[in-house]
């Protein structure tokens, strides 16, 4: 085949890739105060039509253009089961949207975050499968908007990425108002904030501020919220959002991924306590279902050298947690090759490598991978 052949079809490929993933829609809604229709993008993750009993978060960014490195960053972060991005419905403004006008710069009113709440939120769950958890992140201005949203509509988001911000001359109040308003953040929700800026020409001007935000968060900010902050020195500013929403994600996520450290204070009181912290999480940070096995899997791995029986005890407790998911047997059957205990790896293996059967070939792979080496390993023992 030519290469110019080769060439055309492997564009045409991309093009037909790129066309699946986009999954782009537009919402319109109407406001008494503008005659025109408010558009606003929305791109649907790339499983939502193969998914249909599928739930997904809902993400928020005021920037028109922001559409363009949001859609690109999380169909990576999320094409690989999820990890570290949760599939999220990503929603941002068509340009020249005029709905923006509606800012109050005073900080006295809050007629966006009004429309937000009573319009745009209600409208796009509606319209699409949401699972209750939204993002909202902006950048410059529209970071100010996010931290506006936390103190002003602590119930509208559950996670706030706010880079950036503009913050001189107490602008949108919210220096003025932060102490107060932290400190009255309901008792039973957990929001988390990232909250990040760089060190550049166009943030001279308020680094002061940025510090002020800082010991007000410290001084202010309640238990249950998790904040982070982040200062990106000599990055380029435009690359801040790009950077702060990878970063803003992955800590967001990382109860979920990563599980609790194995020496935490939670994991140090056992199966149990991580089981009622994780419930926990579910009802106040996410309003969904999020899994203890990552946490209780660190804690198994963490006493694996140091007390390989204790460890056989939690993963029996994770198995009688979790009796259909193939990992269960896999993991205690490690911890039997572990002690040297061949047979009962090999039994545990054999019902791990028979749950795997529907699961990803990857997945399918390191089973029977696992299996042979248990197999090997009681050949030798049974020759010695």
């Amino acid at each position: 085949m030519k290469k110019a052949q080769w060439v055309t079809l492997w564009s045409i490929g991309w093009l037909l890739l790129l066309s699946a993933r986009v999954g782009a829609e537009q919402l319109s809604l109407s406001h008494p105060q503008f005659s025109e229709p408010l558009l606003f993008n929305v791109q649907l993750p790339a499983s939502y039509q193969t998914k249909p009993e599928k739930t997904y978060l809902l993400m928020l960014d005021f920037h028109p253009r922001a559409d363009s490195y949001l859609g690109g960053v999380h169909d990576w972060l999320s094409h690989n089961g999820e990890w570290p991005w949760l599939e999220t419905i990503i929603v941002t403004p068509v340009a020249g949207n005029p709905v923006g006008r509606l800012f109050d710069p005073s900080g006295n009113t809050t007629p966006l975050l009004d429309f937000f709440e009573s319009a745009l939120f209600p409208e796009l769950e509606r319209t699409y499968r949401t699972n209750g958890f939204r993002i909202f992140s902006g950048f410059r201005v529209n970071g100010t908007l996010v931290l506006s949203a936390l103190l002003n509509k602590p119930t509208m988001a559950n996670a706030y990425i706010a880079v950036s911000p503009e913050l001189k001359d107490d602008y949108a109040g919210i220096l003025s108002s932060a102490a107060k308003k932290l400190a009255a953040l309901p008792q039973n929700r957990r929001p988390f904030l990232f909250f990040s800026h760089g060190d550049g020409v166009k943030e001279d001007h308020q680094l002061p501020d940025y510090v002020k935000l800082q010991r007000l968060l410290r001084a202010s900010a309640p238990s249950q919220l998790t904040w982070h902050y982040r200062q990106y020195a000599h990055r380029y500013f435009m690359s801040l959002p790009v950077l702060s929403t990878i970063e803003g994600i992955e800590l967001l996520f990382d109860d979920i991924h990563q599980g609790l450290a194995p020496d935490s204070e939670i994991a140090n009181q056992g199966v149990e306590a991580i089981v009622e912290h994780y419930k926990l999480l579910s009802a106040q940070k996410y309003g969904f279902d999020v899994s203890p096995k990552a946490s209780i899997q660190r804690l198994a791995d963490y006493q694996l050298d140091k007390d390989p029986g204790k460890a056989v005890e939690i993963l029996k407790q994770q198995l009688a947690l979790y009796p259909e998911d193939a990992y269960s047997y896999h993991y205690l059957a490690a911890a039997y090759a572990k002690r040297g205990q061949h047979a009962l790896a090999l039994q545990y293996q054999h019902q791990a490598v028979a749950l795997a059967d529907s699961m990803l070939d990857w997945h399918k792979k390191r089973m029977q991978a696992a299996l042979q080496e248990y197999q090997n390993q009681d050949g030798r023992q049974h020759r010695e």
